[in-house]
């Protein structure tokens, strides 16, 4: 069973409405307008939660796990990458997978 607390309906019906209401609905009409913004709505709602569980494990993450993933991040944010780059990018996937293995949580992280 899904132990994650349930959305916040009231908050995603009135995101929804405020798009409404900034919306030409005498040009699209209401259905088309009302399920696009429902539609959004919802969308942010799930991505809110999905950050805020991304961040919380973020804060249970170990140091080392957290400075390779940076790392990694860094590296692949270049926009040009060299030869070393590609070998720097296999052994900082390789130390995160080990750094995940000893911490039991390799199953929830994907590398």
């Amino acid at each position: 069973m899904n132990t994650a607390p349930a959305y916040n309906r009231k908050a995603i019906m009135t995101a929804a409405w405020e798009i409404v209401r900034k919306a030409n609905v005498a040009l699209y009409g209401f259905r088309v307008i009302m399920r696009r913004a429902l539609k959004a709505a919802w969308a942010n709602a799930k991505h809110e939660r999905a950050m805020e569980a991304r961040q919380e494990k973020r804060k249970q993450a170990s140091p080392a796990e957290l400075r390779i993933q940076n790392e990694i991040a860094i590296l692949e944010s270049k926009t040009h990458w060299a030869q070393p780059d590609y070998a720097r990018i296999g052994v900082l996937r390789a130390a995160l997978r080990a750094v995940l293995s000893k911490s039991g949580d390799h199953l929830t992280h994907p590398v």
